[in-house]
C-alpha cells in the first residue's frame, strides 16, 4: 500500500449507533450490544490497534503525524426508528446505503464531531448486495463526518467459524468487519491516505479471508484486546511485514497481514 498525500487518525474516537426497531427485540440484541462496547473500550492500546501504526499522514491540524494505538470509545445510541429493511439489488457497491447511512448519523447526532468515527449497526440485511459493510465520509450542515455502516448479518451464511470465543455467531461476524472498517478509517478517513493502486484496497481489505477471519471457518486464531476481551477477527495489511515476508499470506499470495506489531 502507498500513502496518497491525505490524513490519518491519529487517535480514532468512536461512538456506535445501534439503528432500528429490533434493537428493542431482546432475542435479537442478546450479546451484541454490550459486546460492541467491549469491543471498542477494549481496541485503545492492544496490540492489534498498533498494527496500523506503522503509517503515517496529515494529523487534524494539517501536519505530518504517525497513527497511535489510542482511542477513545464515546459510547452508543439506540435509535429505534425503521432502519431499511434490505439492501437494494440494485446497490452492490452501497452508494445508495452511503447517503442513507450518512443521513442517519446527522439526524441522530445533529452538528457531529469530525474526529470521531459513528459506527452504525442497521437492522438491514445485505439481500442480494455483495458488501456486510463499509466506511465513508461526508457532511451534516457543513460539518465533515465520518461513518460506517455494519449490516445485520445473523443469516447463518456469514457466519466466520467462532466457535471458542464464547460470541453468537452474529455478533462474531459483526465484530470482524467492525475491526476492518476501523482500521481503514484510521489508515484512510477520506479516501486520500493508504490504499492499494491495484488490487484489494486498504488495510483491511488486503487481507480479507486470510488466517483469522472471514470464512476461514477451521481457524482457531483470536485476538485478546486491552480489556482482556477475545475477538476471532481478520489480520490487517503491514507494508512493513511484507518487507520482511512475514505474516500470513493473502488471497493473492502476499505474506504480511498480521495480529500484532
Amino acid at each position: 500500500m502507498t500513502w496518497h498525500g491525505g490524513d490519518i487518525l491519529v487517535a480514532s474516537k468512536t461512538l456506535a449507533i445501534f439503528w432500528g426497531r429490533q434493537w428493542n427485540d431482546p432475542n435479537f440484541v442478546h450479546d451484541k450490544i454490550a459486546a460492541i462496547d467491549s469491543f471498542f473500550q477494549g481496541w485503545s492500546n492492544s496490540d492489534y490497534a498498533k498494527v496500523p501504526t506503522e503509517y503515517t499522514g496529515q494529523n487534524f491540524v494539517g501536519a505530518t503525524d504517525m497513527v497511535t494505538a489510542a482511542s477513545t470509545y464515546t459510547g452508543h445510541i439506540i435509535d429505534l426508528t425503521p432502519a431499511p429493511t434490505e439492501v437494494s439489488p440494485a446497490d452492490s457497491f452501497g452508494l445508495v446505503m452511503e447517503e442513507t447511512v450518512i443521513s442517519e448519523v446527522c439526524n441522530v447526532v445533529g452538528l457531529p464531531d469530525p474526529t470521531t468515527l459513528y459506527v452504525v449497526y442497521a437492522t438491514t440485511v445485505p439481500g442480494t448486495g455483495t458488501y456486510g459493510g463499509f466506511h465513508t465520509f461526508g457532511n451534516c450542515q457543513h460539518q465533515p463526518v465520518m461513518v460506517a455502516l455494519v449490516l445485520n448479518l445473523d443469516n447463518p451464511a456469514y457466519g466466520i467459524g467462532d466457535s471458542f470465543t464464547g460470541h453468537s455467531a452474529g455478533l462474531a461476524v459483526i465484530a470482524d468487519i467492525t475491526a476492518h472498517e476501523l482500521a481503514e478509517t484510521i489508515t484512510d478517513p477520506r479516501g486520500m491516505s493508504w490504499f492499494a493502486t491495484s488490487g484489494a484496497g486498504e488495510i483491511g481489505d488486503k487481507c480479507t479471508f486470510a488466517p483469522g477471519g472471514g470464512t476461514a471457518a477451521a481457524d482457531t486464531t483470536f485476538v485478546t484486546f486491552s480489556n482482556g476481551s477475545h475477538w476471532h477477527i481478520q489480520p490487517l495489511w503491514s507494508n512493513h511485514a511484507y518487507s520482511l515476508s512475514a505474516g500470513y499470506p493473502n488471497n493473492n499470495s502476499e505474506l504480511g497481514c498480521i495480529f500484532h506489531q
